[in-house]
């Protein structure tokens, strides 16, 4: 059984800064451009398993040396770790309940994947997706629109409130 697990994210600096990089190594396979930005913002950059800084020993905790792994230490200069408002195990049952039982055309607690066809950017291989502050409020107001008092809809609820109160978009991986 897999576990959603979504974070605020600064999807907005992320679409300008990171997401040309990552897209082209994504790509190519050739990581310098990469590495390059891990470099340049070391001090805003942490472990994507446990959330603590990362030091000047940082690729040593790379597992993999492929663009996801290095993407997903990148990544992290835009969302915190440690602050997971995902929706653990009952994402499942969300999505049974209210997308294919409710005529929604998309998942509201998911997003769109980066990267180009074929080869999206996905660090754990479960999936990796992302939402724009603009796709938040209105994933948002769709779900409010439901009028459902069911425990797992208002947790999706508070976790799109969350990301739309701060003012950010969503990070959403497995």
């Amino acid at each position: 059984m897999m576990e959603h697990k979504a974070y605020t994210f600064d999807f907005a600096s992320f679409d300008v800064e990171l997401r040309p990089i990552l897209e082209k190594v994504l790509r190519t396979g050739e990581l310098d451009s990469l590495i390059d930005f891990i470099v340049r913002h070391l001090e805003n950059l942490s472990d994507p398993y446990e959330g603590e800084p990362l030091n000047e020993n940082w690729e040593q905790l790379i597992e993999s040396r492929d663009p996801h792994q290095y993407g997903d230490f990148a990544l992290t200069k835009y969302y915190d770790p440690t602050q997971d408002i995902g929706l653990g195990y009952g994402w499942e049952s969300f999505q049974k309940r209210f997308v294919y039982g409710s005529g929604l055309s998309e998942s509201p607690i998911l997003g769109d994947v980066v990267g180009p066809p074929g080869a999206p950017f996905d660090p754990g291989k479960l999936g990796s997706y992302f939402q724009s502050e603009q796709r938040v409020k209105e994933n948002l107001r769709n779900l409010i629109r439901l009028k459902n008092n069911d425990d797992i809809l208002k947790e999706a609820i508070k976790m799109l409130g969350t990301a739309e109160a701060a003012n950010l978009g969503l990070y959403v991986t497995f």
